[in-house]
């Protein structure tokens, strides 16, 4: 019951594969074997995690250190984005400048690569063609602040994580206990009702607040 009960949670909720194999090794599991399956799976989490990242696109702030390099170097702004070698500039926004559209239009078709500084990088983009200015500073200064807004976003997942796995602890495991002992033992006499009613209730209540805790914690997510 406990493993539907966290399986559930983890693809409703995304709660980590390595919480709820953690969740699970210390609750059924003698001690020291809990404490390898745990280590195996924060393992191979944190193997699977660093293959995502090679695999990913550059970020926006990396992506931005890149424009900033080349400009710096000489390149003008509408060459480096048509550069193909750019693997994270959207198709759109090449093209646009390949055939020398405005660089307003450019800096639009650029918003999805540039989630934080879309905006300040069309204004940028704007600026340059019409003035000649050198842009390789401003471009600089907006890597650093969609660093600082990644980091954020990474401590708050960091946050959410942590919320969701006392929840899982504190609400889920304490109901597939109770639910186990119930379906192992019977209902406890004399008086069963009255250790069981008040027992369900407690059930109902943990489950309704490790819910909330859960859309929560995915809302701000």
């Amino acid at each position: 019951m406990l493993l539907v009960v966290l399986a559930t949670g983890a693809v409703l909720y995304r709660v980590p594969i390595a919480i709820v194999i953690g969740t699970l090794a210390v609750s059924f599991l003698p001690i020291s074997l809990a404490v390898v399956v745990v280590f195996a799976a924060s393992a191979v989490s944190v193997f699977l995690s660093r293959q995502k990242r090679a695999d990913r696109k550059p970020g926006e702030g990396d992506l931005l250190r890149q424009f900033s390099g080349r400009v710096a170097a000489g390149a003008t702004i509408r060459t480096t984005v048509t550069d193909a070698g750019m693997a994270a500039v959207p198709t759109r926004a090449r093209r646009l400048a390949a055939l020398g559209q405005p660089m307003t239009d450019v800096g639009d078709a650029m918003m999805p690569a540039l989630p934080v500084n879309g905006a300040a990088f069309r204004a940028i983009c704007s600026f340059s063609e019409h003035t000649g200015a050198a842009i390789a500073h401003a471009l600089a200064v907006l890597a650093e602040r969609a660093d600082d807004a990644t980091e954020l976003a990474r401590q708050r997942r960091v946050s959410l994580a942590q919320v969701k796995l006392s929840a899982v602890v504190v609400g889920l495991v304490p109901i597939g206990v109770s639910i186990g002992l119930l379906a192992a033992r019977g209902i406890p006499e004399p008086g069963g009702a009255v250790i069981v009613v008040p027992m369900m209730v407690g059930i109902a209540l943990q489950a309704v607040g490790t819910t909330v805790v859960f859309r929560v914690a995915s809302r701000a997510n």
